[in-house]
């Protein structure tokens, strides 16, 4: 897998986790990544980034990805993401292969969808 399809697979499907499991709360009344909330600004860091329609902040999702560079006589240079295994045998082909690995670090801030809440959850009870 390349890292481009990689990281478009795991945020996605990190939205999509978030989106199935608000509904499969909301018949017990609870909420994820509730929306209107009100900020609490000693608890919160000088570098959040907040989405003042929902009054919720971007949260970050950290990559922390090894990466391999292979170049080989019949494929020329591919870049992937190491991932699993490597299962390295012998299919009628022979090859000259040079791989090398390095790591890849960074953040994406992601606002993920909230959940609306009703009314009545929003007001303080006595």
């Amino acid at each position: 897998m390349d890292l481009r399809q990689f990281v478009s697979t795991t945020l996605t499907q990190i939205v999509e986790g978030i989106v199935d499991a608000q509904k499969a709360v909301a018949q017990h009344e609870a909420y994820i990544n509730p929306g209107n909330l009100m900020r609490n600004g000693t608890n919160t860091s000088e570098s959040a980034i907040w989405d003042n329609r929902t009054n919720n902040y971007a949260r970050s999702v950290v990559f922390d990805v090894a990466l391999t560079v292979e170049e080989g006589t019949n494929t020329g240079a591919k870049i992937g993401v190491v991932a699993g295994v490597f299962n390295l045998g012998a299919n009628g082909a022979s090859e000259n292969k040079q791989a090398s690995v390095s790591r890849v670090q960074f953040t994406i801030p992601v606002l993920f969808p909230a959940t609306a809440l009703p009314v009545e959850a929003r007001q303080a009870k006595p």
